[in-house]
């Protein structure tokens, strides 16, 4: 399962109808047919009385079947010519055909410009955008893109859910099925939290990856995120645990993450200041990595030291020069939208970690 995690580095690179007419039909043809077939020829007084009425009969039934056929073809040029005149006297549609039709182009004249309209409405004016502005960051100018948000830019929730699943995260499980509360990112640190607890039962750390605990556990919003059978038990059960509290008494475990030391004291370093359980996320300007279909990504690192490597192993002479942010301003930009292609970032957590992450899944 985390095997992709370490060939991330590997392959990371810079960067209006139709009418029927009916043949026309001569009326004065059909009389005149008529009136031939009444007519018997005159060698009759040569037959005999009994062919004579036979003939007779014959001539009346041809006579009458005759009439008929051109009574409906009269009946059909009565009707055709009578839609034609209609249709030369009117001069097109009536007008409530003409009402609906102008309402047809209209929606979708509207349809097809409201979007731009919009895009026009919400990008900022006489601004030039890079790649670098997808982030949010604490060294940025606070009026600098203050009031974008788009909804071309918003990233849908599965999208955000395959960026978390980069990250892996560390938990001590308990015997009893359960886990505590505390979720790392560094396996040394959650191996160390294992072995000093104070409560004397211990713990085996185990690895999963940050989607299966972000929207769940640490935000409390369900719906997004469905365990399935690769789904640790002790996640299972403390997602099944949170959601019946919540529903029973309001409140629930609390969970947080837990950064570690080394990317706290970067933020320190850095003057980022964090809310209670949010983590520190670091970029590199100029740095990308060239992604799937071609589409360069902006990398988030856990640790400054993991951005400042990259940039170095681009040949890059000059000083990397490293900005921050936050993974909940991250993802809050991300859902609503709030940095031009703000989906093009990719988180990307510590080197080593992702091979312990890798290890640990085999």
């Amino acid at each position: 399962m985390m095997k992709k995690y370490s060939t991330v580095y590997a392959t990371a690179l810079a960067i209006v109808g139709s009418t029927e007419g009916f043949a026309p039909i001569n009326s004065s043809s059909c009389r005149r047919r008529g009136a031939a077939t009444a007519t018997l020829p005159s060698s009759s007084e040569a037959i005999i009385l009994k062919d004579t009425q036979a003939a007779r009969a014959s001539s009346t039934s041809f006579q009458s079947q005759d009439t008929s056929s051109c009574t409906t073809a009269l009946r059909h040029t009565t009707t055709t010519t009578l839609h034609m005149s209609s249709n030369d006297n009117n001069e097109g549609p009536g007008p409530v055909t003409a009402i609906f039709i102008s309402l047809v182009l209209l929606f979708f004249v509207v349809s097809a410009f409201a979007p731009l309209l919009d895009f026009a409405s919400i990008q900022p004016s006489n601004q030039d955008l890079n790649l670098g502005d997808a982030v949010i960051t604490r060294q940025d100018d606070i009026n600098r893109l203050k009031n974008y948000q788009s909804k071309f830019d918003a990233v849908a929730p599965l999208r955000i859910q395959q960026k978390l699943s980069n990250l892996p995260v560390f938990y001590i499980a308990k015997s009893d099925g359960g886990m505590d509360t505390n979720i790392y990112f560094s396996y040394n640190e959650a191996n160390t939290a294992a072995a000093s607890s104070s409560s004397g039962e211990g713990g085996v750390v185990k690895v999963t990856t940050l989607d299966q605990i972000m929207y769940p556990l640490i935000l409390k919003r369900e719906g997004i995120v469905t365990p399935t059978k690769s789904t640790p038990i002790e996640i299972k059960n403390a997602i099944a645990s949170s959601s019946s509290s919540s529903s029973a008494s309001g409140s629930s475990t609390t969970y947080k993450l837990i950064p570690s030391a080394a990317a706290l004291n970067d933020a320190k370093e850095t003057g980022t200041t964090l809310k209670e359980g949010d983590v520190p996320l670091f970029s590199v300007a100029r740095l990308a990595f060239a992604g799937s279909g071609g589409q360069p990504q902006v990398p988030l690192f856990l640790e400054k030291a993991d951005g400042v490597t990259s940039y170095t192993r681009l040949g890059k002479s000059d000083e990397a020069v490293v900005r921050t942010t936050s993974l909940l301003d991250v993802l809050d930009s991300m859902e609503r939208g709030t940095r031009p292609a703000v989906g093009q970032l990719e988180f990307y957590g510590n080197a080593e970690d992702v091979m312990k992450a890798d290890e640990m899944s085999r």
